[in-house]
C-alpha cells in the first residue's frame, strides 16, 4: 500500500532553508561565468608551467564547485520533493564543495604571497612578513580540511543543529584566511608605498598596484568577514551558505584580475616586463660652506734671449666659499612585472 503524503494548499515554505542556498547558486552562477571569460584571456599564457597549472586548477575547481552546488539543490528540491527530513543534514556534495573552497583559497593566497615575497625580498628586514602571511594561510587550509571531515562525519550536525567541531574549525578557518587577506594587503601595499620616488612615471606604475592590491584585498577581506559574522550571528539559520558559496568566485576573480592586469602595467612601461630606476642621495639640510683654496696663476714675460717665451708664475692663493655635498651610495630598484 502505497503512502499518501499530504501537502498544505499553500506549499511548502522552503525560503528560510533553501533560500539562501538558491540565491547563492545563481549569484556564483554569474561569477563563475566572468571567471571563465577571464580564464579565457589569460589562456594561452607564457607564464611558468607552476602559475599556468595553478591557473587551470582555478578554473576546474571552480566550474566544479557550482556544479556541486546545483547537484545539491536539485537533491533537496526534486527528487525529495515535498519532504524536510533531508533538509536536516548535509549532501556529500557540498562537503565536497566545502573541500574545493579550501583548495581555491589556498591558491589564491599562496599566489599572493609569492608577490608579496618577491617585493619584501628587496629588503632584508622585511623577509619575515610573507613567513607570517604563509603560516596565516596555511593554517586556514589546515582549518578548512579539518572542517570538511567534520562535515562529512556529522553530516546532520551541519545546517540545524550544528555541532560544536564544525562551529570551531568552520569559524578558525575562515578567520585564518580573513588575517591572511588583511596582513598581506597592508603589507603589499606599504612597502609599495614607501617605493615612491621623484619620477612620475615610477609613481604612477606603484599607484596601479597599489590600487590592484587593495581591489583584491578589500573584497576578499569583506566576503570573509561577512561570512564568518553570518555564520556566527544567526546560528539557527542557514543565510551563510549564500556568502559560502560565492567566496570561491570572489577568490578566482580576483586571482585573474591580478594575472590580467599585468598586461596593462606593461603598457604603462612600454611593452617590456620590468624597469629599473635609480636615485642617488645627499645629505639634506647639512649642507655646510668650506673655504677651498685654489692656486691662482699669473703670466710674466721675463727678459729672455728666447724671445716671445711666457712663463707661469704661481701667484697669491684665492678663496671660494662652496657646499659641501655628500654622496651616498646609487639606490636601484626593480619592479619586475612578471613576478607580480
Amino acid at each position: 500500500m502505497s503512502e499518501t503524503i499530504t501537502v498544505p494548499q499553500n506549499g511548502l515554505d522552503l525560503a528560510p532553508t533553501l533560500g539562501p542556498l538558491y540565491w547563492g547558486l545563481l549569484c556564483s552562477l554569474v561569477l563563475n561565468g566572468i571567471n571563465i571569460l577571464q580564464g579565457w584571456l589569460y589562456f594561452p599564457s607564457h607564464d611558468p608551467l607552476n602559475l599556468q597549472a595553478s591557473a587551470a586548477a582555478m578554473l576546474v575547481l571552480n566550474v566544479l564547485s557550482s556544479a556541486l552546488v546545483a547537484q545539491s539543490v536539485y537533491y533537496y528540491t526534486v527528487p525529495h520533493y515535498g519532504s524536510l527530513a533531508p533538509l536536516s543534514s548535509i549532501t556529500s556534495e557540498l562537503s565536497i564543495e566545502c573541500l574545493a573552497t579550501t583548495l581555491i583559497i589556498l591558491i589564491s593566497q599562496g599566489l599572493f604571497v609569492c608577490q608579496l615575497y618577491n617585493v619584501a625580498k628587496l629588503k632584508k628586514r622585511l623577509i619575515i612578513i610573507p613567513i607570517i602571511v604563509a603560516i596565516c594561510a596555511i593554517a586556514a587550509f589546515a582549518f578548512g580540511i579539518a572542517c570538511t571531515t567534520v562535515m562529512f562525519v556529522h553530516s546532520h550536525n551541519v545546517l540545524a543543529d550544528r555541532s560544536t567541531p564544525f562551529n570551531v574549525f568552520f569559524g578558525l578557518a575562515k578567520g585564518f584566511g580573513a588575517l591572511t587577506d588583511i596582513i598581506a594587503t597592508i603589507a603589499m601595499c606599504s612597502i609599495l608605498a614607501s617605493s615612491r620616488t621623484g619620477m612620475t612615471g615610477t609613481n604612477s606604475l606603484i599607484s596601479t598596484l597599489v590600487q590592484y592590491v587593495m581591489r583584491r584585498g578589500v573584497l576578499v577581506t569583506i566576503i570573509q568577514i561577512v561570512l564568518l559574522v553570518t555564520f556566527h550571528a544567526a546560528p539557527k539559520q542557514v543565510y551563510w551558505l549564500a556568502f559560502h558559496v560565492n567566496v570561491t568566485k570572489l577568490y578566482a576573480n580576483t586571482f585573474f584580475s591580478m594575472l590580467n592586469g599585468r598586461e596593462h602595467l606593461r603598457q604603462q612601461l612600454g611593452g617590456t616586463d620590468h624597469v629599473s630606476y635609480a636615485t642617488r642621495s645627499v645629505a639634506e639640510g647639512n649642507a655646510r660652506k668650506q673655504s677651498a683654496s685654489f692656486p691662482r696663476f699669473q703670466r710674466s714675460r721675463p727678459e729672455s734671449h728666447y724671445g716671445g717665451s711666457e712663463q707661469l708664475e704661481l701667484g697669491p692663493q684665492s678663496s671660494i666659499e662652496c657646499d659641501k655635498v655628500v654622496p651616498m651610495p646609487t639606490v636601484t630598484k626593480t619592479v619586475v612585472i612578471k613576478e607580480l
